[in-house]
C-alpha cells in the first residue's frame, strides 16, 4: 500500500512538473516571433525600407501624442458631457 502511494505521488508530481514546463515552453514559443523580428530589424541597414518605415511610424506616433496633448489642453472636457462634445467639429455637426 505504501509503494502504491509513493508511485501515485511520483506520477502526480511528474505530471505537474511537465505541465509547468509546457506552459513555460508555450510562453517562450509565443515570444519567439517577436524576438526573431527584433533581431532581424537590428541586423538590417539603417536605410532599408522596413527600418525607415518603423522609424517613421515612431515619429508619427510621437507627433500624434503631442497633438492629442495640445488638444486636451485647449479643449477642456466639460463635466457631465459626452466625449463626442470634446472632439473638434462636433458642434458644427449638430448645427
Amino acid at each position: 500500500m505504501k509503494k502504491l502511494f509513493i508511485v501515485a505521488f511520483l506520477l502526480v508530481s511528474v505530471s505537474a512538473v511537465r505541465s509547468l514546463l509546457k506552459e513555460e515552453r508555450r510562453e517562450r514559443l509565443a515570444r519567439l516571433p517577436a524576438t526573431m523580428m527584433e533581431k532581424c530589424m537590428e541586423m538590417m541597414p539603417e536605410d532599408s525600407p522596413p527600418v525607415v518605415m518603423m522609424s517613421s511610424l515612431r515619429r508619427i506616433q510621437e507627433q500624434n501624442d503631442e497633438l492629442l496633448a495640445l488638444l486636451r489642453e485647449r479643449l477642456p472636457v466639460q463635466q457631465g458631457s459626452s466625449a463626442e462634445s470634446a472632439t473638434p467639429g462636433a458642434e458644427a455637426q449638430r448645427a
